[in-house]
């Protein structure tokens, strides 16, 4: 059984975070459309990883 790796879990939550903050709470900030498009940038790239990169179960390697 593969797992997901830990940091694509964090990189999609990170991504969520700062685009729903962008929206709620930054869109009198100066620099809001570079904030959002680095949490759609983070989002998508978590998103497309997932099948690309899979930890293996150590408890099922024989070594």
């Amino acid at each position: 059984m593969a797992k997901t790796p830990i940091y694509l879990k964090l990189m999609i939550a990170i991504g969520m975070v700062i685009i729903l903050a962008s929206l709620y709470f930054l869109k009198d900030h100066p620099y809001y459309l570079w904030i959002r498009w680095t949490g759609n940038i983070l989002l998508i790239v978590g998103i497309v990883g997932i099948p690309f990169t899979k930890e293996t179960d150590k408890k099922h390697v024989n070594s």
